[in-house]
């Protein structure tokens, strides 16, 4: 029973040391935060924070490993083209994630966040456009590599944009947008009307 307890209080504190950390790449980037900053706003001490992690550092990559792993589950778990309703289905799940952890999300991707974390979430995203999109002989490969740039910066740009208004939309109404946009580019905008 004891051994409950001490789990409990152990996910209670990284909880409280991982919002502290939101909270303050919300103001300012990760180098610029120290340890302490962190305590103090978690209300713990020090020794508490590097019984967990070595470093402020430590800390975020271990933060934005947890949302490649669930970012990554979502993106490989289905044929995104070609695939009845595959690639809506990804894109609501990513929405839904993106929006239910909006505080830490849109901090990693702004301007504050890890440019490391953002070019890896890039990297996720063109692996699975090439990988699905290499049997696409009727266009050079030089253009499926501007496609898949287009189409990866413009889903990113569309989900910073969607989390700064706090998910006002729904993520199904956000998924059909962006599906509108890659398949029929602004064309298919109006045609839809």
């Amino acid at each position: 029973m004891e051994r409950k307890k001490e789990d409990r209080r152990v996910r209670i504190t990284k909880q409280a040391i991982r919002e502290s950390l939101v909270e303050l790449m919300g103001r300012q980037p990760i180098s610029k935060i120290s340890v302490k900053m962190i305590c103090e706003a978690a209300d713990i001490n020090r020794s508490t924070f590097y019984a967990h992690y070595k470093d402020q550092y430590a800390l975020l990559h271990a933060v934005q490993g947890e949302v490649i792993g669930e970012v990554k589950a979502q993106i490989f778990s289905a044929r995104f083209f070609g695939a009845s309703g595959g690639a809506m289905d990804v894109l609501v799940r990513i929405l839904e994630y993106g929006c239910e952890n909006a505080a830490l999300v849109k901090v990693l991707l702004s301007e504050n966040g890890d440019a490391s974390f953002q070019s890896e979430l890039m990297q996720l995203a063109h692996e699975k456009f090439l990988a699905e999109l290499e049997g696409e002989r009727s266009l050079p490969p030089r253009t499926l590599q501007y496609l898949n740039e287009f189409a990866v910066g413009g889903l990113l740009s569309i989900m910073r944009r969607w989390l700064e208004t706090d998910c006002a939309d729904e993520p199904e109404m956000i998924a059909d947008l962006m599906m509108k946009l890659l398949v029929s580019g602004t064309q298919g905008l109006y045609s839809a009307k």
